[in-house]
């Protein structure tokens, strides 16, 4: 029970600085310009206090919140520096942007770490089979918002949910041993 709870708490927080994101950029419907620069530059100073503390935790961490919070410091770093450039391209992206930050996390931690995409100590080929599943899921996700861009329950928050659950019964599978 206890580990269950702790997984529970670990998500809450491991996704605060996206969710923060969303509920600040759009409270009060469609983002305007200024909300979306002014979530980006909060949700990156908690996405970079979220990385600095999971950092500290002897578990690899999520890679998926990884992906996220990369998404929210390229995201803060252009709103603080003002390049509106990358923001405008974040904007005709819309929600697959942020898939696109999972990928490019996920490819890396599959290739250069151990634990891969799943982050998950276990047996080499299976670490390595769950963390391509996870990245072909990533690949459906980022479908889904192109497919349903703009709307941010099916195009963001329902695959991210489904990425998290898929993420964690990969992990199970990548460490169970014969």
């Amino acid at each position: 029970m206890r580990s269950v709870l702790v997984s529970i708490v670990e998500y809450l927080l491991g996704f605060f600085a996206l969710a923060a994101f969303a509920a600040y950029a759009y409270a009060n419907g469609a983002p305007t310009d200024e909300r979306f620069v002014d979530a980006f530059k909060l949700a990156a100073c908690l996405a970079a206090v979220e990385l600095f503390l999971l950092s500290r935790r002897a578990a690899p961490t999520n890679r998926l919140i990884v992906g996220a919070n990369v998404w929210l410091l390229v995201g803060g770093i252009a709103a603080f520096a003002q390049q509106w450039w990358l923001l405008r391209g974040y904007q005709r992206m819309g929600e697959a942007s942020l898939f696109l930050s999972f990928l490019a996390v996920g490819v890396v931690a599959t290739v250069l770490t151990p634990e891969g995409f799943v982050a998950a100590h276990g047996p080499k080929r299976q670490v390595v089979v769950a963390s391509v599943a996870l990245l072909v899921a990533v690949l459906f996700a980022l479908w889904a918002a192109i497919a349903f861009r703009g709307d941010v329950k099916f195009a963001a928050v329902l695959p991210v949910i489904g990425l998290s659950w898929l993420n964690r019964g990969l992990q199970r599978y990548a460490r169970h041993t014969d």
